[in-house]
């Protein structure tokens, strides 16, 4: 809530400043005989791309990110799986505690002793991150499902920078709020997980 306020205050400052700078343009190009609509625009121009200059390009870039990239999308069904793999999936034993392990930018959970839910997290430009989910066969490498979806790098509720207070730009997810694509993923890694405990 103060952090909202304190947004809104700096606002509403900003958009003093800016029309006190149009103005002062504006009645400096006519005192010279220049035209006062061009130095007027030129200084707004301004003033809106000091603060607002990433809300276009980053918006445009996370829908194309959401409408071409994200999703769900399953490569093989269990039952494909387990005809290649004849009585493996009985041996299976789902891991008792979901420890993590980090390897760069990738988290990894075991699963079992066959398979591992990897989270993978790569930053894109104008402040993009990208969260890929796989379910991996840990034998072969194989990916059995993966779940993509994007946000911006903002934390508005504990800002540390100036692009966290940029609430304007960005979103938290491709999804809608019920996120149906990430419910199917979940659906296949509980599956994979609860192999063999049948």
């Amino acid at each position: 809530m103060i952090i909202g306020l304190a947004i809104l205050v700096g606002l509403v400052v900003y958009l003093l400043v800016s029309l006190i700078v149009i103005w002062l343009s504006v009645r400096t190009a006519r005192r010279h005989g220049k035209s006062g609509w061009r130095s007027g625009l030129i200084a707004a121009a301004v003033m809106y791309l000091l603060v607002f200059w990433d809300w276009i390009p980053t918006d445009v870039m996370y829908r194309y990110d959401c409408s071409s990239k994200a999703g769900f999308t399953q490569y093989e069904t269990l039952e494909q799986w387990k005809a290649k793999n004849p009585g493996v999936a009985e041996t299976l034993k789902p891991s008792r505690n979901l420890n993590s392990t980090r390897n760069g930018n990738r988290e990894r959970y075991q699963l079992n002793q066959r398979f591992a839910w990897d989270i993978i997290y790569t930053k894109h430009p104008l402040h993009i991150l990208e969260r890929e989910e796989r379910i991996v066969d840990t034998k072969t490498g194989d990916v059995l499902a993966r779940y993509v979806d994007f946000s911006t790098t903002q934390h508005t509720r504990d800002p540390h920078r100036f692009f966290d207070l940029k609430i304007w730009v960005g979103g938290q997810s491709c999804e809608a709020s019920d996120l149906p694509e990430q419910i199917r993923f979940n659906g296949y890694q509980q599956s994979v997980q609860l192999l063999g405990s049948k």
